[in-house]
């Protein structure tokens, strides 16, 4: 929801305090959100934690001292709107003996963690953002905790008190019975790896989890919340809410099937997410590297401290070993907005190797026990038993969505990177001057340093999704400078300067050598199409000799049919070149004695050549036409007279090698470019293009290839409304933006007709006379 910059910050309006009484609302709202359970009961000793969470979100929210909850409304870039709720820095980082020194200076037991949460607000540089009051598309209003808030809070590590109920109605006697209170957000479990396409902006897919929350436990939570951690790091990464559909299937099956939803039998979770299950499963709020995490990072001061932040009395993570203000939430799995790693181990109580084991099975147990709970770790959590066999073989641990990617197409991320270094080569030694605008960079200059004899580069495919993201981590290498638009709106608007020096340009440069070398070939062929030339396709006039020409004249029957013909397509066919067609009358002429002694060059008109040539139709008799007919013509004349009559053909060949792919009568199928305005607008354009299955051209796949190279979208129509009607099984392809000159460069591989980059190394190559615009 704030993957965009600046998108925590929209809505221009101040920061508006909150007053005692509304802090005290939103205090109570914020508990019924995190906890179930009335919160009367004795806490006892295994639930400490709840007591701790509860004292921290009085301190956070209802006794800031000195301090201020503010609310700032949004406007988001789906165009609802939001208010976000935001804690001050709660005072002088340094000095301050209330503050507790929590981090783990080794292994800690259960006890140990629970007792080293703060109890009082741990930020004490920036101002977080705590809460996010947002209504959704059904007109539900959710308060949905944030990060920081969560990271504050312990985990509830400690088994818990209530089990999964087996059907619907003990459910319901469970969750009556049931008062001790455990968090009401449940938790999904993702590999390591997924945590970097989540903190550059992804949603979380269903392929993507590892373990799921039972349907009884997502029925509790309000608004389909559900926090998401790593394995290892039960810290959570992102918070967000589970998709509407996914959701009904998995808590609410139809007919009345209460088995999976009551925990006991029918479909598992493994029947909804999991390796090889299709569609978005989390839809993500706040995550670890958005905007909101941006804009609320600690000075450099702060953050230059490091570990003697912890001597000096700052509050420490328990679990993440860091300190809360050093701009990862205190968690030293956490690294610089891009990913989460796992974090250490934690020893066991004292407790749990009382039974006469060894010390050594009693770590183990406490080990399992905090894996179980970075797992998961929420009551009634039925875990998802994923592939142990994919676990094993998977020497990388990359995640689902990537292992399958890998197996089934190219690695898109490598294809940009490699394009981004040869096209800083490309402009180093072009001297191309900077700067220039992110969008020509890309078009006309990391497109066309994609190899062609390789796959194309898709953008969507690679885990940066769009082009900003990519640089900007580039940028952060050191190897090139962005530069900002004039009004100050987009930050990377401009490539400003490339670094050649950097030590990245120059191993690329290296490698490139190498595998010129090994080529054997010069370094500006390497990246470039083959030398064996690119196939191209030509349209061959023929023609047909008319049944009455043919038995008036008594042609042979075998130059008439092309028996003879030099290529097996045409044999038999009656298909004749220009060639063909003129030595039939030329045998004639020869056979008939017909030329005119009297005019050298003219030949004369007996009557079956006279009727065959230029006898009136009955249709023009009928008009009243008229008309003299001649004895004695040239010869040119009559050649002329002769192919006009002939019956039109044409020939699909592909050259070189003349290689014929289609006859047909006719003149060959048009492929129509047409560009029109958008309904409404006068200054946009959409262009329509069709009839390229005619030439073997797949409709879907060319859609999806000139969307690709033009970064424009797309469509497909197979009955477009007010437009002339398509053959069976053909469509009409839509893009957006006036395309007419690119589409006819790309369909033609004529790169000289357009600018646009995303021509470079077409696959394609109609003959400009079947492109009609």
């Amino acid at each position: 929801m704030f993957q965009k910059e600046g998108s925590s910050t929209i809505g221009g309006k101040k920061d508006v305090a909150l007053r005692k009484s509304d802090r005290r609302k939103l205090r109570d709202r914020v508990l019924d959100a995190l906890f179930t359970g009335t919160g009367s009961e004795i806490i006892s000793e295994k639930e400490e934690w709840i007591t701790r969470a509860e004292k921290l979100i009085d301190d956070a929210i209802v006794a800031p001292k000195g301090e201020d909850v503010l609310s700032r409304k949004l406007k988001l870039p789906s165009g609802d709107h939001a208010t976000l709720f935001l804690r001050t820095a709660s005072g002088p980082l340094f000095g301050d003996s209330s503050l507790v020194n929590a981090t783990a200076n080794g292994t800690l037991s259960y006890d140990d963690i629970i007792k080293s949460f703060p109890i009082t607000w741990p930020y004490h540089q920036s101002t977080q953002p705590i809460l996010l009051e947002y209504e959704d598309s059904d007109r539900k209003v959710s308060l949905i905790p944030l990060l920081p808030l969560l990271a504050a809070l312990p985990p509830p590590l400690g088994k818990p008190a209530s089990t999964t109920p087996t059907s619907a109605s003990s459910t319901e006697n469970t969750d009556n019975n049931n008062e001790s209170r455990t968090y009401r957000i449940p938790n999904i479990v993702v590999h390591s790896e997924v945590s970097k396409y989540i903190c550059r902006g992804a949603d979380l897919m269903r392929s993507g989890i590892r373990s799921f929350p039972s349907p009884w436990t997502l029925r509790q939570s309000k608004g389909r919340l559900v926090s998401i951690s790593i394995i290892g790091n039960p810290q959570p990464v992102a918070i967000g809410m589970i998709e509407k559909e996914l959701f009904r299937e998995y808590c609410y099956p139809k007919n009345g099937n209460r088995g999976a939803a009551a925990g006991g039998g029918g479909r598992e979770a493994g029947d909804f997410v999991g390796p090889g299950r299709k569609g978005v499963g989390v839809t993500i709020v706040n995550c670890y590297g958005d905007d909101l995490w941006t804009n609320s990072l600690p000075t450099k001061s702060v953050a230059a401290f490091g570990s003697n932040a912890v001597a000096k009395g700052a509050v420490g993570n328990p679990l993440g070993g860091g300190v809360y203000d050093d701009g990862n939430f205190g968690n030293v799995g956490f690294v610089d907005g891009t990913r989460v790693h796992p974090i250490l181990d934690f020893d066991s109580d004292d407790d749990e190797s009382e039974s006469g084991e060894s010390d050594e099975n009693g770590e183990e147990e406490v080990k399992n026990e905090c894996e179980e709970g970075a797992e998961g770790a929420m009551a009634d959590m039925a875990q998802l038993h994923l592939s142990d066999q994919k676990e094993e073989t998977s020497t990388t641990a990359t995640s689902v969505d990537k292992s399958a990617e890998e197996e089934t197409g190219p690695d898109h991320d490598d294809i940009l990177e490699d394009a981004f270094y040869a096209s800083l080569l490309y402009l180093l030694s072009s001297k191309t001057a900077l700067p220039m605008p992110v969008s020509v960079y890309y078009a006309k200059h990391l497109l066309a340093a994609v190899p062609t004899t390789g796959p194309r580069l898709d953008m969507k495919q690679t885990t940066y999704k769009k082009i900003g993201p990519f640089l900007k981590e580039m940028e952060s290498t050191g190897v090139i400078q962005l530069g900002a638009s004039k009004d100050g709106k987009d930050r990377f608007a401009f490539l400003t300067g490339i670094v050649k020096n950097h030590p990245d340009l120059n191993q690329f440069k290296r490698d490139w050598k190498k595998e010129v070398e090994a080529s054997g070939g010069d370094a500006s062929m390497v990246g470039v199409a083959s030398a064996t030339e690119k196939k191209k396709l030509a349209v061959v006039d023929l023609f047909i000799v008319p049944r009455h020409v043919s038995d008036g004249l008594q042609l042979d029957n075998d130059a008439v049919m092309a028996t003879n013909a030099k290529t097996d397509e045409r044999k038999g066919t009656g298909f004749l070149t220009k060639t063909e067609c003129r030595a039939l009358l030329e045998n004639y002429i020869e056979k008939e004695s017909l030329l005119d002694p009297k005019g050298k060059g003219r030949v004369l008109v007996n009557g079956p050549l006279c009727d065959a040539l230029y006898r009136i139709s009955k249709k023009n008799k009928q008009a009243g036409q008229t008309t003299e007919y001649p004895t004695s013509v040239k010869r040119k004349d009559l050649i002329e007279k002769w192919i006009e009559r002939m019956d039109k053909g044409h020939a699909l060949v592909q050259m070189p090698g003349s290689k014929i792919l289609n006859l047909g009568r006719g003149g060959p199928k048009p492929v129509d470019i047409e560009v029109e305005f958008r309904q409404g607008n006068r200054r946009k354009f959409l262009t329509r293009l069709r009839g390229m299955e005619e030439y073997g051209i797949a409709g879907e796949a060319l859609s999806q290839d000139v969307s690709q190279r033009f970064a424009c979208s797309s469509s497909i129509e197979t009955d477009p409304v007010g437009r002339p009607a398509l053959k069976k099984g053909r469509v009409e392809l839509v893009f957006q933006g006036h395309l007419s000159e690119e589409l006819t460069a790309l369909l033609t591989g004529d790169e000289k007709m357009t600018s646009h980059g995303g021509v470079k190394g077409s696959e394609y190559s109609l003959p400009k006379s079947v492109i009609n615009v």
